[in-house]
């Protein structure tokens, strides 16, 4: 039986248990939504809710970035590294300025959330912006707990103490699940807050665990700083900026979605949950498993290492997105309507957020890898030129959705098309779907950039220190070719075909008249196209279904060497 202390050396076994462990939060989020859903239903209810999650959310966005694992591990390491007692003190020293500040800056929000809700959500009322108010204010000690739970990560990432890292989330789920069935009943609409209080809470407490079997509890001091929190801060800084960019990104699409009819935001944030489900069980878990390598790579000036862990992890992260998108298209009104069909969400709510599924669906892979390719660049110790493409790629996310309102709004021959397409031409108001377009637009447009800038920036940085780097770093010999991807993208375009097929063959024997019609249809149609995807990359003979199929005949779980090879082996 795995412990919290248990150490996970073999990227693939990591990346499995932060892909199980993801796959059970977003389950536990899906069941989270699902109680909402049912029992606001998309609706002004629904829409205060996640508006008051703005302000504790632009909060956690600086403090987790700001004290994040992220900026502190390749620091933290290179303490242990020299001396144990040193890297203890730099965790305390970070642990205790974190600590002050957020309380500081916490307080400031909670004196000015009528202001900030007020810019935040423009189209409501009076009544409803007070309510938003009293939320925001009580979900303020939040992005505290989740802030200190991402400083102890980087020691039980460091250490490789991924089960405490991965049960974090679960935890969070399951604390917002007690408040929406214990404490809203007891306490009214702001027990929704403290449900939420009670997951960043438990979130914090499942580190703290585990950095406490290891010996590493920061301790409060002193005001110190020292040349290695003066590198996490200028690594961080951009970075903050940089993501919390996109997170006003989100504050102007909710805004805009603010003033669009009751529920836009609701579905908006829904769509974008079941959105973030493969994303965050692919893309953010290989990127938490790859990055200790990069970092490692990259101290080493290793450019080899560096862009063979790189582009390798790229085609990873493809090859279980690429699916993913195709049957989240193909199946979106199945998924919603299973995910969230209960209670008072309507049959127009299932398919005005289904449609927007559909459409952030196009940018998943985008999704997925942005945090990957940001891991590169955390790597190498540049975090201002992501800065920079997070400027541009925002601003167009926020034009792009407000041009798509404004074309949802009036009449035409491809807003019909577009609508019908959707199945969604009889909706009086589609206006919604701009948010999902935009962010969309911003997401793909960022993952380009993000990927150019970072290969330019490796070739550089390699080149300056001596390290050896490929002419070509995009023609390693070790299978990271065009070929490989293309393989990827027909297999997905094949797993969508097969899943259209079986889903169409059974709109007359099995109509979705009742919810186990559509969990089965949804399951049989998505097993098929599962099916296809890994049939149609075997008869092609891809590498990556070569290698997982021999790591699946190997332990998962074993205590060696990092390994340096993609495909599981050890060396050393």
């Amino acid at each position: 039986m795995l412990k919290l202390d248990h150490e996970i050396v073999n990227v693939h076994a990591a990346a499995f248990l932060l892909g199980a462990a993801g796959l059970l939060s977003r389950a536990l989020g899906v069941l989270r939504d699902r109680m909402l859903a049912a029992h606001f239903g998309a609706g002004r209810e629904l829409d205060i809710y996640y508006a008051a999650f703005q302000i504790p959310d632009a909060l956690s966005v600086v403090f987790l970035l700001g004290a994040g694992s992220a900026a502190i591990l390749p620091i933290f390491q290179e303490y242990l590294a020299r001396d144990r007692e040193e890297a203890q003190r730099l965790i305390s020293r970070i642990f205790t300025i974190f600590l002050v500040g957020a309380l500081c800056v916490a307080a400031v929000a909670f004196v000015l959330a009528p202001w900030l809700i007020r810019v935040i959500v423009p189209g409501f009322s009076s009544e409803e912006r007070t309510l938003t108010v009293a939320l925001a204010r009580i979900m303020l000690l939040s992005p505290i707990f989740l802030g200190l739970s991402s400083i102890l990560s980087a020691v039980n990432e460091s250490f490789r103490r991924f089960l405490a890292y991965a049960s974090a989330p679960i935890l969070y789920n399951i604390g917002i699940i007690v408040g929406i069935g214990v404490f809203m009943p007891l306490m009214g609409f702001i027990g929704l807050g403290a449900g939420v209080v009670l997951g960043a809470a438990l979130h914090y407490a499942a580190q703290w665990r585990a950095v406490a079997l290891l010996g590493f509890m920061p301790r409060l001091v002193f005001f110190e700083t020292d040349v290695g929190m003066r590198r996490i801060v200028r690594l961080s800084f951009p970075r903050v900026l940089s993501v919390g960019l996109s997170h006003l990104t989100i504050v102007a699409l909710t805004a805009l979605g603010s003033t669009l009819t009751e529920g836009s935001i609701a579905i908006f944030r829904l769509a974008q949950n079941l959105y973030f489900f493969p994303v965050g069980i692919f893309g953010i878990s290989y990127s938490i498993a790859i990055f200790p390598s990069l970092g490692a790579a990259a101290l080493r000036r290793d450019a080899g290492e560096f862009f063979r862990e790189l582009f390798v992890g790229i085609r990873s992260i493809l090859f279980w997105i690429a699916p993913s998108i195709t049957i989240f298209v193909v199946l979106r009104a199945h998924i919603v309507r299973s995910a969230l069909g209960a209670g008072l969400f309507s049959w127009e709510d299932t398919r005005l957020t289904a449609a927007s599924l559909g459409v952030l669906a196009l940018a998943m892979a985008g999704g997925s890898l942005t945090s990957f390719l940001i891991k590169g660049f955390y790597a190498l110790e540049d975090t201002w030129r992501p800065f920079f493409i997070n400027i541009a790629s925002s601003l167009i996310s926020i034009g792009a959705a407000a041009g798509f309102v404004w074309w949802l709004t009036g009449v035409s021959a491809s807003r019909t098309a577009l609508l019908r397409f959707l199945r969604i031409e009889d909706i009086a108001h589609p206006e919604v779907l701009g948010l999902s377009f935009g962010l969309a637009v911003g997401l793909t447009v960022d993952t380009f950039l993000l990927y150019w800038a970072l290969v330019r920036l490796g070739r550089r940085v390699f080149h300056a220190s001596g390290g050896r780097l490929p002419a070509r770093p995009h023609a390693i010999k070790i299978g990271v070719g065009a070929r490989p991807i293309v393989e990827i993208c027909f297999a997905a375009l094949v797993a969508g075909a097969a899943a259209y097929l079986v889903r169409a063959s059974f709109s007359e024997t099995l109509p979705l008249i009742t919810f186990l019609r559509v969990i089965t249809q949804g399951f049989l149609a998505g097993l098929a196209g599962i099916a296809a995807y890994f049939a149609t990359l075997a008869l092609v003979k891809n590498e990556d279904i070569t290698a997982l199929f021999r790591s699946t005949r190997r332990r998962l779980f074993s205590v060696g060497i990092l390994p340096k090879s993609w495909n599981g082996e050890q060396i050393g």
